[in-house]
């Protein structure tokens, strides 16, 4: 975070003078093209203390979507917007209200409110540049009445992916808001489209979360869920995520006990030993599931 702060410091005096000597709106956008370049190059961290990580992540976050603002076709700049933000509901938020409700389902509340909000965010931001870049992906999404759907390159498929775990994370925190549960099939025919693009992405984060949009669908199919799964399992890269998914979004409305504490054992063996955050994250989450095992079958 630090080397990032100051290599933008020295982009901005430098983009300062530049301007100053030239002008013009070419220079311009070099300079903001750089900086997001270099703010949404995603890097893995090791520091084990969430709280400060969290703050960190906001102003980091603050910064990008500025930038945003400027250059809203930017594709990574983008996915790193969306995917910043659906990371910080996610583990900053969600995860804190589960943990919350035994001791107040206020402040639970209060919770997944904001996390609501941060994941509509995410997801507006995540839309917006995809359709900059696909024209026709907005109509195909709302209507579906075109005979060809658009094309996601795979370049754009991490920014579909965190799109789409955004939208999805946002309905199934608004279920008393019908408005937003209405999106479900935009959801579903996004979520296609990044498949067909790039089915192994991040090693199997997408395949996770298609099991569990297959779990979502009103005619979703246990078994169909569960080959997704097993997918992301197959190409999880020995880490632990896809293990803690497949236990929480399908173990437990198979009520699967077995399978359950078997996958969540397996993440936690997984987990251990690792020192990025997301491990982290999916090692402390396993624990929680576990600790809630007779509540949940």
């Amino acid at each position: 975070m630090y080397n990032l702060v100051i290599s933008l410091f020295k982009l901005i005096l430098t983009g300062a003078l530049l301007i100053s000597v030239l002008g013009g709106c070419s220079v311009q956008h070099q300079l903001l093209n750089r900086a997001a370049d270099l703010l949404s190059a995603e890097t893995i961290s090791t520091d084990d203390d969430l709280e400060l990580l969290m703050h960190a992540s906001a102003y980091q976050l603050k910064l990008s979507e500025s930038l945003l603002q400027k250059i809203p076709d930017h594709i990574k700049l983008a996915e790193a917007v969306t995917r910043g933000y659906t990371q910080y509901a996610f583990v900053f938020l969600m995860d804190e209200a589960d943990r919350a409700e035994s001791e107040s389902i206020q402040i639970a509340t209060k919770l997944r409110i904001r996390a609501a909000n941060i994941l509509l965010r995410a997801k507006s931001h995540g839309l917006q540049t995809l359709s900059l870049n696909n024209p026709n992906l907005t109509t195909y999404l709302s209507l579906h009445n075109s005979n060809q759907s658009p094309t996601i390159k795979p370049d754009q498929s991490g920014l579909g992916y965190w799109t789409v775990a955004a939208w999805a994370g946002a309905i199934s925190l608004s279920k008393d808001n019908p408005d937003v549960v209405a999106d479900l099939p935009q959801v579903l025919r996004l979520a296609d489209l990044i498949w067909k693009s790039n089915p192994q992405f991040d090693n199997g984060s997408l395949a996770s979360l298609m099991g569990t949009l297959e779990m979502a669908k009103p005619s979703g199919q246990s078994a169909v869920a569960e080959r997704y799964f097993n997918q992301a399992i197959q190409w999880r890269n020995g880490q632990p995520g896809p293990l803690v998914s497949k236990a929480e979004n399908w173990a437990v409305p198979a009520q699967d006990k077995v399978a359950f504490t078997s996958l969540l054992n397996q993440a936690i063996l997984d987990a251990q030993g690792k020192k990025d955050v997301a491990s982290l994250v999916m090692l402390r989450r396993a624990h929680w599931l576990l600790s809630c095992t007779d509540d949940l079958f």
